[in-house]
């Protein structure tokens, strides 16, 4: 899905066949017009233009609701699935939908697959939530929404899927982590073509809006993966790490920091093939460095940087 910022709005006159949604563009014929994306100041703003695009869809109470996302996700949603301040709901309300499928994607949106230090494979991380994440809107006691995701193709392995979950909110700077399910209301059951996500109310009430089937990677002689960035004034803020894991459908934040420059991250398996991309913004400038190797004791990586745009990142991760 390409992504277009928010200032293509003032274009809106003249593009009645596209919707804009949350700084995001999209047209009946698959194209997305306007200007080029300008540089991002920060990391969170990089993740916003080119993470996840967020799909609005409008649920409509009193009847069964069924969407399906851009990338094959189908929700369904009962007719009574939600209250406001405790009330049935009358009138009809935006939903967001998320859809990460791919390793471009969880770089893109922060969306690593690890959970309390152990790698883990995604067959779909899906994020689904009141537009706005309106606090005023909770789902209705014993309703239940059912995800539907489709595997996709660099899947390595579909046993011992599992439901992991992780809140609405998220700190794009910090290390993101997702939490096994423990809700018994809340379910993964597999499928011809992927899993089938059942997502309770308790669970939903309680804040959480990302969801993901996972299973855990087997991570023999875990070592600590050390990425060292050739560069100045680096910090967080503006400087984000990923270890791109090219045998299976997984990535890694590399966000424990040390300034000046240095990234870690633990528990990689020895010998494990990655690509390790560097993403930065300064002075106005979009920089982006790729390594490919192997994961080895004592042998930091330290990709070099170049200028890039934001298509041409695009198109970089997209080949991996």
């Amino acid at each position: 899905m390409k992504r277009l910022l928010s200032a293509a709005l003032l274009l809106l006159p003249l593009l009645s066949a596209c919707r804009f949604d949350a700084g995001t563009v999209f047209c009946e014929d698959g194209t997305t017009p306007g200007p080029q994306l300008p540089v991002p100041a920060t990391i969170r703003e990089l993740q916003t233009q080119l993470g996840a695009a967020r799909q609005t869809f409008t649920y409509t109470p009193g009847q069964t609701n069924v969407f399906t996302g851009a990338k094959g996700t189908i929700v369904t949603i009962p007719g009574n699935a939600f209250v406001r301040n405790s009330q049935p709901l009358t009138v009809p309300i935006q939903l967001t939908l998320r859809e990460i499928y791919s390793r471009t994607d969880m770089v893109l949106s922060n969306m690593p697959t690890v959970s309390n230090g152990a790698l883990l494979e995604s067959a779909g991380e899906v994020f689904l939530r009141a537009l706005d994440q309106d606090s005023t809107v909770r789902m209705a006691p014993g309703a239940v929404i059912q995800l539907q995701t489709q595997n996709p193709p660099n899947l390595t392995s579909r046993d011992s899927m599992r439901l992991f979950v992780a809140p609405s909110g998220m700190v794009p700077n910090n290390c993101f982590n997702w939490n096994l399910n423990i809700d018994p209301g809340s379910t993964l059951t597999p499928t011809a073509t992927g899993n089938t996500i059942t997502v309770s109310s308790v669970l939903y009430n309680n804040g959480i809006g990302w969801f993901n089937c996972d299973r855990f990677y087997n991570t023999p002689n875990p070592l600590p993966l050390v990425v060292n960035v050739p560069a100045t004034n680096v910090s967080l803020l503006n400087t984000m790490v990923f270890a791109i894991f090219r045998d299976f459908n997984g990535t890694l934040s590399v966000c424990d920091f040390t300034a000046p420059n240095a990234f870690q991250a633990p528990n990689v398996p020895q010998g494990a093939r990655v690509s390790i991309v560097v993403i930065r913004t300064a002075n106005d400038t979009l920089y982006y460095g790729r390594q490919d190797g192997t994961v080895q004791a004592g042998t930091p990586f330290a990709p070099v940087l170049q200028e890039t745009t934001a298509a041409a990142l695009l198109t970089a991760l997209n080949t991996l």
